[in-house]
């Protein structure tokens, strides 16, 4: 079973340049899972009347076409991996009028104990519910509505963001980040990577004004996040970046986020990006149109 929920794109949703920023798109997710459970008779308010929360592990956001405004989409979602302990939700957004895929994704949960944070069993602790996502699960596999083959969720590689060419901010967590359970929103990290994102973009000379002054934009074409330790209101923490591959026209930019404190690893992942010409040439190319800008980014991925 498969699981739509439609959603009226809102002006806030959207940024300067006219479209919906991509974090939005990780929130439209929440609010299709939100819709799954709730079809599935068991909904996030009994989950945690139950002593149980699903803490997303890691998000993986894959963006095909822009959204704008005033456009309806219909979120569909299903599980697509279930043990009983974790779960893998498939997401898929498209426009209610043209039936376009707007962009497609995964989330993986973990499912713990309200008190304790620490993994627990559905089949042993609550068998009923055990068997209603189990039941989802194996229903798509039968009817086959997991396409994964181009969806199949990318690790996030490794850098070394002791580099010279990395870029740090330092700052502390602010309180409306956090969500219900007292943590950071795993939507949230996408805004702090950006925060990262802009500063190294324009330490390198390639900030949106610059682009748009050269006639390009970069619009982002994958989000990837791994959480790793919970994040609370009032934690100092180090955000990094550094461009971790460039392949023809995609610039991939990794990040990690750090705990001052402790040194805790909070968050890894990388967004790419795809460099297009204004001008709608769909035979630019980075290499043959700016080689020197070419040359300098790929030289930041190697030091």
């Amino acid at each position: 079973m498969t699981s739509n929920w439609q959603h009226l794109v809102q002006y806030y949703e959207t940024d300067a340049a006219g479209i919906v920023h991509h974090s939005n798109y990780v929130r439209w997710f929440e609010e299709a899972r939100t819709w799954l459970m709730s079809d599935l008779g068991y909904d996030y308010a009994q989950m945690e009347a139950d002593g149980v929360v699903v803490p997303v592990l890691a998000i993986d956001a894959n963006f095909k076409r822009m959204t704008k405004f005033g456009e309806k989409v219909n979120i569909a979602a299903h599980v697509s991996q279930f043990n009983g302990v974790t779960m893998t939700l498939a997401y898929e957004i498209t426009d209610t009028e043209t039936d376009k895929v707007k962009a497609f994704g995964t989330s993986r949960h973990a499912f713990l104990s309200k008190d304790t944070y620490r993994p627990i069993s559905l089949r042993r602790q609550l068998p009923a519910v055990y068997d209603l996502f189990k039941t989802n699960y194996e229903a798509n596999l039968s009817e086959d509505t997991d396409t994964t083959n181009h969806r199949k969720r990318q690790a996030t590689d490794a850098y070394d963001f002791t580099t010279a060419s990395t870029l740090t901010l330092q700052r502390k967590v602010q309180l409306y980040e956090t969500d219900q359970m007292a943590i950071v929103h795993h939507s949230n990290f996408f805004r702090m990577f950006e925060e990262a994102r802009t500063e190294l973009m324009a330490q390198i000379d390639f900030s949106e004004k610059q682009q748009l002054e050269m006639g390009l934009l970069a619009p982002m074409t994958q989000a990837v996040a791994d959480y790793k330790t919970m994040m609370r209101f009032g934690e100092s923490i180090k955000i990094s970046a550094k461009v971790g591959k460039v392949e023809g026209n995609q610039i991939i930019i990794a990040y990690q986020i750090i705990d001052v404190e402790t040194g805790d690893l909070r968050s890894v992942g990388h967004t790419k990006m795809q460099v297009i010409a204004l001008n709608g040439d769909r035979t630019f190319q980075l290499t043959d149109a700016l080689p020197d800008l070419y040359a300098r980014l790929v030289a930041l991925t190697e030091n």
